[in-house]
């Protein structure tokens, strides 16, 4: 039996962001997860993660929702098990994924060492971290690698 916390978005565990305001996950899993980020129309410029103000101009901006794809312009492999895991083989990567609106996003990837290669296409996807008795997950995110078709 699949441990609830590592179901897949096509099962029927409801989603729910970590916390309001930074990410949308639709109920539809075929649609993909979005960051939300801001809009400086004075600056023409982007942010995440949302802002009140624009830090060039202190102008207000408006809530806009970032491109699920982005390039991955690096990466590291931190070799200490992730907290409350048990994985024998410890160890994880963290990356740095351009979006095309021109901000640079930090986040867990998908994958081990190796598996990565600068420029390449990197998508955003819930990455649950608690389970309710419900079945509610609670999720942060983290990139995963596009498969080319």
């Amino acid at each position: 039996m699949e441990h609830p916390i590592s179901a897949g978005r096509n099962e029927m565990a409801k989603q729910v962001p970590l916390e309001e305001g930074y990410m949308i996950i639709p109920e539809n899993p075929d649609q993909p997860a979005r960051l939300l980020g801001s809009y400086s129309k004075a600056a023409n410029k982007h942010y995440f993660p949302i802002r009140k103000l624009c830090p060039i101009t202190s102008e207000p901006v408006e809530t806009v929702e970032l491109s699920p794809e982005g390039v991955l312009f690096s990466w590291s492999f931190i070799m200490m098990p992730k907290m409350g895991s048990r994985e024998k083989v410890a160890g994880y990567g963290v990356g740095q994924i351009d979006l095309p609106e021109g901000v640079r996003i930090q986040a867990p990837i998908d994958g081990k060492m190796g598996d990565w290669k600068i420029g390449m296409k990197m998508k955003l996807v819930p990455n649950p971290v608690v389970t309710e008795e419900d079945g509610t997950q609670y999720c942060g995110f983290k990139f995963v690698p596009v498969q080319e078709k």
